[in-house]
């Protein structure tokens, strides 16, 4: 199966447990993007998500730079050992079972953040955080 070039899709896009193994290079969704369990390895250049995004149990090991998600990003059990340096979550933020040890500062989650026991060497000062850390 291949996904259009750009792809816009007018609601949620449900991708769980599918054997896409990419997307196109230009993805805007206005609703929520799940990709739990699936075979993609890589997000899109220009990828927009009006909703959460969730990439619990792919192979995806670096996202975008300017990564910005309105809503919930789940990154949990996946092989990613940094997040980038302007990530924006609108929501919470799920880093369960990844190989992550820092949070780059200039990150920006408006929710809470789930570590689940992974261990943080240290929390950075200029970290902007609305809700709690959750160990």
């Amino acid at each position: 199966m291949t996904l259009p070039n750009p792809l816009h899709v007018k609601g949620h896009l449900n991708l769980e447990n599918s054997d896409i193994n990419y997307l196109p290079g230009v993805v805007r969704v206005d609703g929520n993007l799940n990709l739990a369990y699936s075979n993609i390895v890589s997000l899109p250049k220009k990828l927009e998500v009006a909703g959460y995004l969730n990439l619990a149990h792919t192979q995806i090991t670096r996202l975008n730079p300017y990564l910005k998600i309105p809503g919930d990003l789940s990154l949990i059990g996946m092989p990613i050992t940094r997040l980038p340096p302007y990530l924006s979550v609108g929501g919470d933020l799920y880093l369960a079972h990844t190989q992550i040890t820092e949070l780059p500062p200039n990150i920006t989650v408006k929710g809470d953040i789930y570590l689940g026991g992974i261990q943080l060497k240290s929390i950075p000062e200029k970290l902007r955080v609305g809700g709690k850390i959750y160990q």
